[in-house]
Formats: structure tokens, sequence, C-alpha cells
């Protein structure tokens, strides 16, 4: 849905300039993986301000909370059973879970201290170029993405279900090893 035709800018060198939206700007989904897990989502660019967590996930065994995935690092918070305590994985021992930068940027769900490594990625093509191998964030991969949003799009269009036209094989996840190697 579009919630205004007119919007202002709120940050950066064109803030409260009036522009006229021409996209939605709120989403409600579902995506229903091969492995049968379905996740449901809502993305909307017309909130104000809220204190809710970037992302929280819901299945069968449990529920987690995520830390803002514009970032790295940062507490995975776990629930198993109903009712039970949340337990928060610290992240700050593994290479890309050491925080280097301090936000202050004063929204109310972003964490004060963050882990940002965005060159990780671009090492890791580096790497791959240098040892002959298939980096994580591949052309199959990006693909895939492209894919899945607009499909996600056409579907809201639509009113109807719309099957992907690519799959991709899951990138490996790092080492601690391979990422100490990479981020020399």
């Amino acid at each position: 849905i579009k919630v205004k035709e007119n919007r202002n800018i709120d940050e950066g060198p064109r803030k409260d300039e009036k522009v006229t939206v021409e996209v939605p700007t709120s989403y409600t989904f579902n995506v229903e993986f091969h492995s049968g897990t379905l996740i449901q989502g809502f993305i909307s660019f017309d909130v104000i301000n809220h204190q809710r967590n970037h992302m929280e996930l819901y299945g069968t065994k449990g529920s987690l909370i995520v830390p803002d995935p514009n970032m790295f690092g940062g507490p995975v918070t776990i629930s198993k059973e109903i009712g039970s305590e949340w337990v928060d994985h610290s992240a700050d021992a593994m290479h890309l879970g050491k925080v280097n930068i301090i936000n202050h940027s004063g929204r109310t769900n972003e964490a004060p201290q963050q882990s940002n490594y965005r060159g990780a990625g671009l090492a890791d093509l580096i790497y791959a170029i240098e040892n002959n191998t298939e980096h994580r964030c591949n052309g199959n991969l990006a693909l895939h993405v492209l894919d899945l949003i607009e499909s996600t799009l056409k579907a809201a269009e639509l009113g109807q279900e719309i099957t992907l036209q690519t799959t991709c094989n899951k990138p490996a996840p790092f080492t601690e090893d391979q990422i100490s190697h990479i981020m020399k």
C-alpha cells in the first residue's frame, strides 16, 4: 500500500523537500522456502518511530530476536519454550562481532555500540579471485535475491502467489579462521 501521496525527506541534503510518492511504501508478505519453512514479513517506510527489534523470527521450536541486519554483531536472543526467559548469545568474541563504531543516531531501536564490517564481502571477493574459488555473494545469489524482491512486488500487485524462477545454493558461513585470514 501507499500511505501518502507526498512526503517530506527526513534526512540528508534534501531534508524537508516534498516529493511525490510513486511506489508502495508498506508490504506484508509470505515466503515459503523449499524446505517448507514459512516466513511472514512486514516492511514499511511509514513508521515514524518504534522500539521494536529489527527482526524477530518465530518457529515451532522457539523464537529468536536478531540484531540490526544492516550491521554486524550484537546479541542473538533466543527463547525455546512458551513463557521461558530470553537468553542472549553474544557475538562479541567473534571477529565480525567486535564493536568498532559508536552510534549517535538517537533512534530508539539502534544499539549505541555496533559492529560494521562491510569490507568482509569485498575481502571475500578478492580472496576468491586470488584463489580461483567462488565468492559468497556471487551472481547466482544476487539474481535470486532480485527474483525474490521482484516476485514479492508482483505478487502484491496481482494479489496472487508467485513462484520464483531462480534458485541458488546457500553460501557457506564464514569460519572464524577464514575471517581472520581475509580481514588482515
